[in-house]
């Protein structure tokens, strides 16, 4: 099996690096490698997260170059147009239509940007590449399976329908090793909403 590369674009706050730990658990289930790695910006003042996760038969570096994604998972659509130029030829993006504009918006200081203005952008430049992308209503899907912040396990049922990378049976054990109780209850529902989503 070749070694998937997968960039997870999100801001702080919205589950991005439990994700990618959802993925690399369920790998590890499987018996496959995964390294994964991550690069933080103010987390928890909603700045840039981007993570990245290699599964394959034999992985070993954490990180990957420019062009080199075969799919970005976007939680946020201003840091998927940011990241847009790790996809490489033929890729996929897999996004949430979520806009959470800078702080420097919300200040004044910028110019707010607009939400169909970015997924017409995202969507150009990966037709460059002669990619494919998929907005998800993510959050929407979310919240009926139980609560918003489950926007991630969307977005990784739409992921995995899409690739089929991973069983089900072991992200929805990784899911519940991650998030125990109701939480994970609630993330396996919006994980399947993804998938059904997906499979329409």
């Amino acid at each position: 099996m070749k070694v998937t590369n997968v960039l997870i674009a999100s801001v702080g706050g919205q589950g991005g690096l439990t994700l990618s730990r959802v993925l690399a658990i369920a790998a590890v289930i499987e018996g496959k490698s995964v390294v994964t790695g991550e690069t933080l910006g103010m987390a928890q003042r909603f700045g840039s997260v981007v993570s990245y996760v290699r599964i394959g038969d034999e992985v070993h570096s954490p990180v990957f170059s420019l062009g080199d994604a075969d799919v970005i998972l976007g939680l946020e659509l201003i840091e998927v147009l940011r990241n847009i130029h790790y996809l490489r030829s033929k890729g996929l993006v897999l996004s949430a239509d979520e806009l959470k504009p800078p702080v420097s918006s919300s200040l004044g200081l910028a110019k707010n940007p607009k939400r169909d203005k970015l997924m017409s952008e995202i969507t150009s430049k990966a037709n460059e590449l002669d990619g494919d992308v998929i907005f998800i209503p993510a959050r929407q899907l979310a919240v009926e399976a139980g609560s918003y912040r489950a926007m991630n396990m969307v977005i990784l049922g739409a992921f995995n329908s899409r690739f089929k990378l991973l069983s089900d049976p072991s992200i929805q054990e990784a899911i519940m090793q991650l998030l125990p109780g109701n939480k994970g209850k609630i993330s396996v529902r919006a994980y399947n909403s993804g998938k059904e989503f997906l499979n329409k």
